[in-house]
């Protein structure tokens, strides 16, 4: 082997050296990239969190929702075969959990003009999801007899957190059951 092809094989071998030093340091993010890519997550995370949240509230008044609306009809089905309205919910046979993580269920008793005394339970009685939470609001349903041939119900939600709960009470002209003060029918 002569001088020029070790010298030849040397230049290889060195020039090969460098162009894998090379692509080694071109391999990887630059700090420019990473800033971007971190921008670019925390502007979808600001889109999404609140969304999420607002889903997960909708998904917790459905479930209050359909507890009230299923205690109102055990109250429309204890009425006729008892002439009046359970008192409490254990007089329902709920068959359910009187609580979840987000709301309490109860029954309230009251009169037809919404006070809380005198019992009327012949003619009128409130279910409600009383949330546990500050940031939900409380849903109630008025069950009652607004008429001589009806059983009538309606759905309320409170228009702000931290409401306190009265009872329901009878339009008597308008032969419909009313939201408890500060609530709005649904």
């Amino acid at each position: 082997m002569d001088f020029k092809n070790l010298v030849y094989i040397v230049s290889l071998l060195l020039r090969d050296r460098q162009t894998k030093i090379q692509n080694l340091n071109g391999k990887g993010f630059t700090l420019i990239e990473m800033l971007v890519t971190m921008i670019i997550i925390g502007i979808l995370a600001a889109i999404a969190i609140p969304s999420f949240l607002n889903q997960a509230n909708k998904a917790r008044f459905a479930e209050a929702k359909s507890y009230v609306g299923t205690m109102s009809r055990l109250q429309q089905a204890y009425y006729l075969e008892k002439k009046t309205f359970a008192g409490s919910i254990s007089q329902l046979s709920f068959g359910a959990n009187t609580s979840s993580s987000s709301f309490t269920y109860s029954v309230m008793t009251g009169d037809v003009n919404g006070n809380a005394s005198p019992v009327q339970l012949d003619q009128i009685v409130t279910n409600i999801a009383s949330p546990l939470s500050p940031n939900l609001q409380a849903f109630v349903g008025v069950v009652g007899i607004p008429g001589v041939v009806r059983i009538d119900a309606v759905f309320c939600i409170a228009n702000f957190s931290g409401v306190a709960i009265n009872p329901g009470a009878l339009d008597s002209s308008a032969q419909t059951m009313k939201c408890p003060i500060n609530f709005t029918a649904q």
